[in-house]
């Protein structure tokens, strides 16, 4: 009796191919090479010097992206640059413990072949790199719209308040009359959103002259005055530069801030995921009468209006 002899199709025979792959040591010795040049990478993009160049850009938009950068301080969440090291290490260990018979019999028997599986990983983890950067590339810059500032402007009363800032001063509404004040709300802690918005306020008071900053003040109102204590509000304060005597991270009570915050419609609540306070990035600012006399968000569009409503208010004559 002849035996049918049944032949694999060309899927049994990749699925073949596959498994015995994973299952020898060439593909755990790649993937290992591939964590080990990960890490070199990281740590690189961590502690490399920024130059100029387009290089030195990627490098700028990579840490902050990732680790909540300040440039003009070189501040960074050193917090997020460990948890992105470490997180590799514990699968290299996973990887290594199971595979680890087959890649002693690889560096044993075969160890010419380390050389090109260490190309690869290499390579992949280059190729991985270069288009990181093609992403941070900014592009090309449009044309702003001009700043529409009779259209945006109003009178509108601002609540009064009376809380304490950094240095443990009162503040209050009337003594900021006489002068534009530049108001917003951020929290210490936070590591998104915060820091561009006083990023924004410290790049508008560098492109201003001496004699404009001497008349605006600035403002921050505590997001979570439960947490922001003095020292925190004067860590920010030192971290941005700012000078006591103009910028004002005011906190107080929760039943004297939240409902100030509530009239002017800054949205905030807590993510039951996280735990992370999500808030809406907004810019408010007061005439020398002190009534609100414009809104600015955080968005691409409004956000390079900032230093125009600015100029506008410092430049405009109080009847």
């Amino acid at each position: 009796m002849a035996i049918q002899t049944i032949q694999a199709g060309p899927v049994e025979r990749f699925a073949l191919r596959f498994s015995r792959i994973l299952s020898g040591g060439s593909f755990a010795l790649f993937a290992l090479f591939v964590l080990v040049f990960y890490e070199t990478f990281v740590i690189a993009m961590t502690f490399a010097p920024i130059g100029s160049g387009a290089m030195g850009g990627f490098l700028e938009e990579f840490r902050i992206r990732c680790f909540q950068y300040e440039p003009r301080t070189g501040w960074m969440q050193w917090s997020s640059v460990a948890t992105m090291v470490a997180e590799p290490l514990p699968l290299a260990g996973i990887i290594y413990f199971i595979w680890r018979a087959q890649i002693r019999e690889v560096w044993r028997v075969r160890r010419r072949a380390v050389i090109p599986l260490a190309g690869a990983a290499l390579l992949l983890v280059s190729l991985l790199g270069a288009g990181l950067a093609g992403v941070g590339n900014p592009e090309p810059p449009q044309k702003a719209l001009p700043f529409p500032a009779d259209t945006l402007r109003s009178a509108l009363p601002m609540p009064a308040f009376k809380l304490t800032n950094q240095d443990g001063q009162t503040v209050t509404l009337a003594d900021l009359q006489g002068r534009v004040t530049l108001v917003t709300a951020v929290y210490a802690t936070c590591t998104t959103t915060c820091p561009m918005m006083l990023k924004g306020i410290r790049t508008v008071l560098d492109q201003l002259t001496p004699a404009e900053r001497a008349n605006l003040s600035v403002v921050a109102f505590s997001l979570s005055p439960e947490t922001d204590t003095v020292e925190l509000r004067n860590m920010i304060t030192r971290a941005y530069h700012f000078d006591s005597a103009q910028f004002n991270f005011l906190n107080g009570r929760p039943d004297e801030i939240n409902p100030l915050l509530n009239q002017l419609n800054i949205a905030r609540t807590r993510d039951p995921k996280t735990g992370e306070l999500v808030h809406s990035a907004m810019f408010i600012l007061l005439d020398r009468k002190g009534r609100i006399a414009y809104r600015l968000s955080l968005s691409k569009r409004e956000s390079p209006w900032l230093m125009a409503a600015v100029r506008t208010l410092l430049t405009e004559k109080t009847p």
